[in-house]
């Protein structure tokens, strides 16, 4: 799928705030120092479109971008269909490392569930984890609240170029078993070298187009 074109839209803390964009949109969740904001400008093949933090967690918004939308479109009357895919990214909050006090935690998580439950058009979350790291309980209940709200889960393995690909093919199963998920759903990225882009957006591609 061709990237012509990625846009910032707007960055939302409440449901009243989010835009409605009226296209097929596309999550990034995972912790702060997952690589979110990277991903996401490899994708759109932009440096700075994110803006990446000097420290984790900087991410306290949800953060809605709009991909390929025609010139002079209006948001709200665009349409994604086979060959011309407009389409919406959202960078959610980061957790984990972050030095966020309490109270504005519990904001981040009520952002989260009010992001969740009002997106209609919302057709998968990337969960991105760091490839060296284990899984966690955290991850793992993260996966099944999302679960439970009928969206779609892609885990998301990043900075696969930190490890060999006899480990990578051991991170995949490890993570398959631990998650209970099919191989198939498991991605790996490495945005130093621009691996699992193609995979990302061919996926994003045939959602994009599903009824």
């Amino acid at each position: 799928m061709r990237i012509i074109n990625a846009e910032f839209i707007k960055g939302a803390v409440k449901a009243e705030q989010f835009p409605d964009l009226g296209v097929p949109e596309f999550a990034f969740f995972g912790r702060s120092n997952a690589g979110k904001s990277s991903l996401i400008n490899m994708l759109v093949n932009r440096k700075n479109l994110v803006k990446t933090g000097s420290r984790p967690g900087m991410t306290r918004e949800v953060n809605f971008f709009l991909v390929n939308k025609p010139a002079g479109a209006k948001i709200g009357t665009l349409k994604c269909k086979k060959g011309a895919e407009v389409f919406g990214f959202t960078d959610l909050p980061g957790y984990g490392y972050a030095k966020i006090p309490g109270g504005k935690i519990q904001e981040i998580d009520k952002m989260l569930y009010e992001y969740c439950t009002n997106r209609p058009l919302l057709k998968t979350i990337f969960f991105l984890m760091d490839i060296r790291r284990d899984p966690t309980e955290v991850e793992l209940n993260s996966i099944h609240f999302f679960y439970e709200l009928n969206i779609e889960v892609v885990i998301v393995g990043t900075k696969a170029d930190k490890i060999g690909k006899n480990e990578q093919i051991n991170v995949k199963k490890t993570w398959a078993k631990f998650f209970n998920f099919d191989e198939s759903i498991i991605l790996f990225t490495s945005t130093l070298k621009k691996n699992g882009r193609e995979e990302i957006l061919n996926f994003v591609q045939k959602r994009c187009i599903e009824k």
